[in-house]
């Protein structure tokens, strides 16, 4: 399923319940504290909602949240992955029918490998066969390279990320929304986490101009960053070590109502999953 396509199922199933429930756009935001323009353009598929909204909004309905919940969590995470490079030719046709592309290929690696398991099994005997009528002892077998997947490149780790642009770094490539949080009517709080960064940031979304967002940790450091203009902002990047914790607070302007989401230890939880 695309991008496009899990956006519009997770929207379907917010207007089916939108209807179930016999409620307005108007009656929404009274109930759960979100604008009725938010929720429109949530329950048609415009924008992405916030987790805490989908959960709001189920719960209202007395329904159980937990398959909402894993659908937006779908969802989130392939907004946070990089976009696809689009194919051409036969890789856009395997590209139309993952399952039979998939497995398809599947059965060629396994074809290939054997190939060159074979080549190299005959290469050997005849070495060996050759050595041994020479009367020379064979020679000691090389030590074979030892393989690691490693995960996306990133330009920073830790502390060496304090200040630096999250984008920039490569942070979003894993990156995963582990807290939310908002002040009703006025923004959505997020905070963003990167494992292969080990680092973290914040971000407000459905904000007025002047609206502050800060990224906080138990060390001590703290970004920040405030809306000039449009309506969501990002902060620097944090360092976000194991035994260390994470949160982010935001703040309307002019010193008005300040929220914070809960603390996110990574050592101890797993992120869910944008």
């Amino acid at each position: 399923m695309d991008r496009a396509g899990s956006v519009k199922d997770l929207a379907s199933e917010l207007l089916a319940l939108k209807k179930a429930s016999g409620s307005s756009f108007v009656q929404l935001s009274e109930k759960t504290h979100y604008a009725k323009s938010s929720w429109e353009r949530w329950v048609n598929g415009k924008q992405f909602p916030p987790r805490d909204a989908v959960e709001r909004l189920a719960r209202l309905c007395g329904t159980d949240p937990a398959p909402l919940l894993a659908l937006w969590a779908e969802e989130d995470a392939r907004r946070a992955a990089p976009e696809p490079e689009s194919g051409t030719g036969a890789e856009a046709e395997a590209g139309a029918d993952t399952g039979t592309g998939a497995a398809t290929a599947r059965r060629r690696r396994v074809l290939w490998s054997s190939v060159v398991l074979a080549v190299l099994l005959v290469a050997g005997a005849i070495s060996y066969a050759a050595l041994s009528g020479s009367g020379e002892p064979p020679a000691a077998p090389r030590p074979k390279p030892v393989v690691k997947v490693a995960g996306p490149a990133t330009g920073c780790t830790l502390t060496g990320c304090e200040g630096r642009d999250p984008k920039k770094m490569n942070c979003g490539a894993d990156a995963v929304t582990v807290r939310t949080g908002s002040i009703p009517k006025d923004l959505v709080i997020e905070l963003r986490y990167s494992r292969a960064c080990q680092a973290a940031w914040g971000r407000i979304s459905f904000a007025q101009v002047g609206a502050t967002v800060v990224v906080n940790n138990s060390d001590g450091a703290a970004q920040a960053d405030v809306v000039h203009f449009d309506r969501d902002v990002y902060t620097p990047l944090i360092a976000a070590p194991d035994d260390g914790s994470v949160w982010v607070c935001a703040a309307l302007p002019k010193n008005g109502p300040r929220s914070c989401t809960g603390r996110f230890i990574p050592s101890e939880e797993t992120a869910q999953q944008p």
